[in-house]
């Protein structure tokens, strides 16, 4: 026998068995090559030795040498078996599937080894393997039905993973348990999901192969979902409808596309139910959206004189619309100053009604008068140099525009434009002074006013950035300016 070939496939495994501790660090592509050329240059050398790696010829050669080359035709089988299982995972790869979600090739890869053990033991050690595969068999009955639950698990993975209903990282809701999570590994006994709540839900597959599911990444991440309101029976459903349009549409984080959907389900004594369809880019958004949902919605209805129904109370109390004092006193502004304070500026409040596209104010223009929002939405846009407009805010009732800049003297720093039917009220800088020599008190009033409101005065989108409220001792020397120069 010639033992330089030997020597020589010897070296060659005992490479291939170093650089299998650093290969889980390459990448697979070069892991299959790299196991395929140690494959074929085996082949090459066995078939100088033994002829025929699937009948060799061990000849006459000593024992010694017989167990040598016993040792290299089996790793011969074993390192073709690696090459193969290598390819098998390449392919899998290269169909963009989650690595935790792989059973079928971890599947696959232990069949080939199975095989390949009886292989090494048929034709290496030249072993009839039919008594074995004969006692195999009772033994896999054995072990099929004492681990029965756990191969149902198995082999709804397998299923699942051939199906692919979903993946690591999808939104997947689960029926019986009522799961709902993003899911974050898939592995031979189950599926975990991480849920809202913060927890790990760990499915069995088996459970997943036969419940209800709802992918809600699939096939888009965007979410919709629905609130319901009951309200009171005495208001039209029609103006319902226009005042809850009005608060979807100020609502940011809501899609325009598809857009909200408001429907009436329900007429009864004890109040009308509403529902609004919205919807929202992913997952991520869908809580803060509903409260800025419901938070808008009942600012809106509030404005409006619209009170909540009671299920099983009729009728409920009528709430009154807001007048014009009713609306100083619930606005960010001019809420904390006297009721006698507050009906002097009512008087001289002007009602400005706006349609959708009415521009109320436009950017750069010299301020001349504050605006205090009753119904509908305004929405406040910036355009900065070179640069598409952007919405920096939506405004609705009991909300002010423009009084940052009216006191500062400096140009409006946006674009107010009504994006529904709205009814503001101008206070021009003459009223104020009129108002101010009626009741010279009223001074002091809106100074404690204004510095109370500091923090709904930083929330004017019309104010440029220098001129934004941000120190309060600049702020008061600006507003007693302002009001010294009101009151001559």
């Amino acid at each position: 026998m010639n033992l330089s070939p030997l020597v020589a496939a010897t070296v060659l495994i005992c490479v291939a068995m170093l650089l299998a501790l650093v290969q889980p660090r390459w990448p697979l592509w070069c892991r299959a090559i790299w196991r395929l050329a140690v494959f074929v240059s085996l082949t090459l050398l066995l078939q100088r030795v033994l002829g025929s790696p699937l009948h060799p010829n061990y000849g006459t050669a000593n024992a010694k040498d017989e167990i040598w080359a016993r040792f290299i035709e089996a790793a011969w089988w074993v390192i073709g078996a690696r090459g193969l299982v290598g390819i098998v995972r390449l392919a899998v790869f290269m169909e963009h599937r989650a690595r935790e979600t792989q059973i079928i090739s971890d599947l696959l890869a232990g069949m080939i080894y199975i095989a390949t053990a009886l292989a090494v033991v048929n034709f290496v050690f030249q072993v009839p393997i039919s008594g074995l595969l004969a006692t195999s068999g009772v033994l896999a009955i054995v072990l099929g039905l004492a681990l029965q639950s756990t191969l149902a698990d198995v082999f709804s993975g397998i299923a699942v993973g051939l199906e692919r209903p979903f993946r690591v990282g999808d939104l997947l809701w689960v029926e019986g348990g009522n799961i709902d999570g993003r899911v974050v590994q898939v592995n031979w006994r189950s599926t975990q999901i991480a849920t809202a709540e913060g927890n790990i839900a760990t499915v069995p597959n088996s459970v997943i192969a036969k419940a209800r599911l709802v992918n809600r990444s699939l096939p888009t991440p965007m979410r919709r979902d629905k609130i319901e309101l009951r309200i009171e029976n005495a208001a039209p459903p029609p103006v319902c409808m226009t005042t809850m349009d009005a608060a979807t549409k100020s609502c940011l984080l809501l899609l325009d596309v598809p857009a909200p959907v408001i429907e009436c389900t329900s007429l009864a004594g004890d109040g009308n139910v509403f529902q609004i369809w919205f919807s929202v880019s992913d997952a991520d958004h869908l809580g803060s959206a509903r409260t800025e949902l419901l938070s808008q919605l009942h600012r809106y209805l509030r404005h409006a004189g619209i009170s909540f129904g009671v299920a099983g109370l009729a009728p409920v109390p009528a709430a009154a619309p807001f007048d014009c004092a009713a609306l100083i006193a619930a606005s960010d502004l001019f809420g904390g100053i006297e009721p006698s304070q507050r009906d002097l500026i009512a008087q001289h409040l002007t009602e400005v009604r706006l349609q959708p596209g009415d521009v109320l104010i436009t950017q750069g223009m010299v301020p001349t008068a504050l605006f205090l929002v009753a119904s509908g939405t305004l929405e406040i846009t910036v355009q900065r140099p070179g640069e598409a407009p952007h919405v920096a805010h939506r405004m609705g009732p009991g909300e002010s525009v423009g009084a940052v800049g009216l006191i500062t003297g400096s140009p409006y720093a946006a674009t107010a434009t009504a994006i529904t039917p709205a009814v503001v009220y101008r206070l021009d800088k003459a009223a104020i002074a009129a108002a101010v020599a009626q009741m010279p008190a009223l001074r002091e009033g809106l100074q404690a006013a204004a510095e109370r409101g500091q923090a709904a005065l930083r929330r004017d989108a019309t104010a440029p950035e220098n001129h934004a409220p941000a120190h309060p001792e600049l702020f008061r020397a600006t507003l007693r300016s302002f009001l010294n120069l009101l009151g001559h």
